[in-house]
């Protein structure tokens, strides 16, 4: 069943809850849909967890901002979201744009309590430099409105998703159209964000997974970060995936998942 709540200022987010016991938050990414985790929300139930996943404003059947140019304000809504669920220690999970605002809500909100976190296919630096090659694709700061709003003809995964995943989105991406279009700002203003300092002072553990086959990311991004923070930060990469790695390798993303959760 849907729930609704709306946020500070006044847009409605369409959300779920099921289950009983320590909270799991699922945060899609750019362009998604919660639909995207209806692999993991059964296995989640099955151990014992509680779920929360929802449709991040201008996503899914949640409410439009015009305009919305702000990975900042997608961080406050998570806040909001949790503050307003009660929902204490949770552990948050997210997919591309998704795991970046898991960064910067470790930034933004240090003294918020959070068990641990798990970040899927997300560089936390999308600009490349001279100095920081783990970038989106070849993107730097003089090319990347051109090509982000190209996009290009860029397969994201490595042989698709399965069907029941399909099943599941097909619907929710009729009556709700993502118009890529309409929201090149907030993407611009994903790619312009350098979350690096947020993971190196990441106090809590946080699991980064990358995908071997990933259009996107080098992978070795993660071993950077875990290596100026190897107390709180570690990384596992996915062999056979594109780089939505929780639908395209469901088992063994749940395998890591679940090892994550049960250690932490």
């Amino acid at each position: 069943m849907d729930f609704q709540t709306k946020t500070s200022d006044g847009v409605r987010l369409n959300y779920r809850i099921q289950g009983q016991g320590q909270p799991v938050v699922l945060i899609h990414g750019f362009g998604g849909y919660q639909q995207i985790w209806c692999l993991q929300v059964p296995e989640l139930l099955a151990n014992g967890y509680q779920v929360v996943s929802y449709d991040q404003r201008n996503h899914g059947a949640s409410g439009h901002t015009a305009g919305l140019a702000s990975v900042d304000r997608l961080i406050d809504d998570l806040h909001e979201l949790l503050v307003g669920l009660n929902i204490e220690r949770p552990v948050l999970i997210g997919h591309s744009m998704g795991a970046a605002e898991i960064y910067g809500f470790l930034q933004h909100y240090p003294d918020f309590p959070v068990r641990g976190a798990i970040a899927i296919d997300q560089s936390p630096k999308m600009l490349n430099t001279a100095e920081w090659p783990y970038g989106y694709m070849d993107i730097t700061r003089a090319s990347y409105r051109l090509k982000l709003k190209e996009h290009g003809n860029v397969r994201e995964t490595l042989n698709g998703v399965p069907k029941q995943v399909l099943n599941q989105l097909a619907p929710e991406k009729e009556m709700f159209p993502f118009v890529r279009a309409d929201n090149l700002p907030l993407l611009y203003d994903h790619a312009k964000k350098d979350w690096r300092t947020a993971v190196e002072n990441a106090q809590v553990p946080l699991l980064l997974v990358t995908a071997n086959q990933s259009p996107y990311f080098d992978g070795h991004f993660a071993d950077a970060m875990a290596a100026v923070n190897p107390e709180y930060v570690s990384h596992q990469a996915v062999d056979q995936s594109g780089h939505v790695v929780m639908a395209e390798q469901a088992g063994t993303f749940n395998k890591l998942m679940m090892e994550f959760l049960k250690e932490h």
